[in-house]
């Protein structure tokens, strides 16, 4: 008689991150918001869960560097305020020594969104859904 798996909680912990972040891109890319009650429960779920699969969290010069850096972004209007709470959320877990291939992918994949936007609307589109691009960046840069 067979068995049901067994889950472990690393793959709990990974798959709690997992679908977090599919629902945080995919509400992006419908309605181009990132809501404050999405982040909140990252912060209860996807924070305990990145601790349990052995991130660290790091709050040091580099994130206080970082910080002004991605409010000023939103204040000039390249990010919106929902992608600039997602990166402070973020900010925390990122491995700063590992940035560049996650910035190309990051980079690659808005071009991406843009070029789908010019073929399907046959004009750049006013605005574009960030959070899948971060999210996937994010991703690479925990991965290595």
């Amino acid at each position: 008689m067979g068995s049901l798996p067994v889950m472990s909680f690393d793959s709990l912990a990974l798959t709690v991150c997992i679908i977090w972040a599919v629902t945080i891109a995919t509400l992006d890319l419908i309605t181009f918001r990132i809501y404050n009650s999405a982040l909140l429960m990252g912060v209860f779920l996807v924070w305990p869960a990145l601790f349990l699969i052995g991130q660290s969290f790091n709050l040091s010069l580099t994130v206080l560097a970082f910080t002004p850096l991605v409010f000023a972004a939103g204040l000039t209007s390249l990010l919106g305020m929902g992608d600039v709470k997602l990166l402070l959320f973020v900010a925390p877990w990122l491995h700063y020594e590992n940035v560049r291939n996650p910035l190309i992918l990051l980079i690659v994949l808005c071009w991406l969104q843009l070029t789908a936007g010019l073929v399907i609307k046959g004009s750049f589109p006013q605005r574009i859904a960030f959070a899948p691009a971060i999210l996937a960046a994010v991703a690479l840069n925990m991965a290595t």
